[in-house]
């Protein structure tokens, strides 16, 4: 079966990000792909974001403004509500590369796959740097894209719901589980989304890795991927520790040598 023409689900998933989330909607509306749907999904936010949401609402499928119990709580909720074939989920300030990124996707057959995945183009202040997306191998330790350049066939979304366990990785439990079940990925090849750094996992790497090496223990992973996982989170909290006490000019200068040949 071709995809051509496929629906898709949209879920923004927001609280108290006003200038961000007009960012991702603004980025959404603009696609030239048209069969689309856009569910928001809205903790309550107290900064004006309601007001927008209120504003705009003839943009929106579906809306829900309600306190919930984190992010992956609100994109369960925004599952459960999709009506399309496949389903993505773009948190406030999230945004496509360009106006054709859907209609490049659904240019393509996709035949029984049941996962799309894409790069990401990263922007910390004036860098901005490609993430280019791997595969999951079963030594697969920390996710190998990032979860607002993946599509996703909805119905496994509403039958495999983000754990409420996890805190800062059920993106990776959902797509370790999917993995496991011999769920077919397929890489695109594209940028997907363009995300801003420093957000929840960026500003929480350590809590990341040990949520993985508990995800990891669940699904009886062997001794030395899980030690491996253990040796990269030391790394980084070396690194975070040198990061604390260096210029924040001197990092972008490390950051712009480290993504040499990534940078846009």
């Amino acid at each position: 079966m071709k995809d051509r023409g496929s629906k898709i689900s949209i879920v923004i998933v927001s609280l108290n990000t006003k200038f961000f989330f007009l960012k991702t909607i603004k980025s959404i509306i603009g696609q030239s792909y048209k069969n689309k749907e856009i569910i928001v999904v809205d903790g309550n936010s107290t900064d004006g974001t309601k007001e927008i949401i209120t504003k705009m609402k003839k943009n929106f499928s579906k809306i829900i403004i309600e306190k919930d119990k984190g992010i992956y709580d609100a994109m369960n909720k925004g599952s459960h509500l999709a009506t399309g074939e496949w389903i993505m989920f773009l948190n406030s300030g999230d945004t496509f590369y360009n106006n054709q990124v859907l209609a490049n996707i659904f240019k393509k057959s996709f035949g029984n796959k049941d996962i799309i995945y894409g790069d990401t183009l990263v922007k910390q202040k004036n860098i901005k740097y490609l993430v280019p997306s791997s595969i999951f191998l079963k030594t697969t330790s920390i996710m190998p894209f990032c979860h607002q350049s993946v599509i996703v066939k909805t119905d496994i979304a509403k039958r495999n719901k983000f754990s409420l366990k996890y805190k800062y990785s059920s993106d990776f439990d959902f797509f370790l589980s999917c993995f496991a079940k011999n769920k077919k990925f397929h890489n695109i090849s594209l940028i997907v989304a363009k995300v801003l750094a420093q957000g929840l996992s960026d500003n929480n790497r350590q809590k990341v890795y040990s949520e993985n090496i508990k995800i990891l223990t669940k699904y009886n992973y062997s001794f030395f991927i899980i030690a491996k996982l253990w040796s990269l989170k030391l790394y980084n909290l070396i690194k975070d520790c040198i990061k604390y006490i260096l210029p924040e000019d001197f990092i972008l200068l490390i950051l712009k040598f480290k993504y040499r040949k990534k940078l846009i």
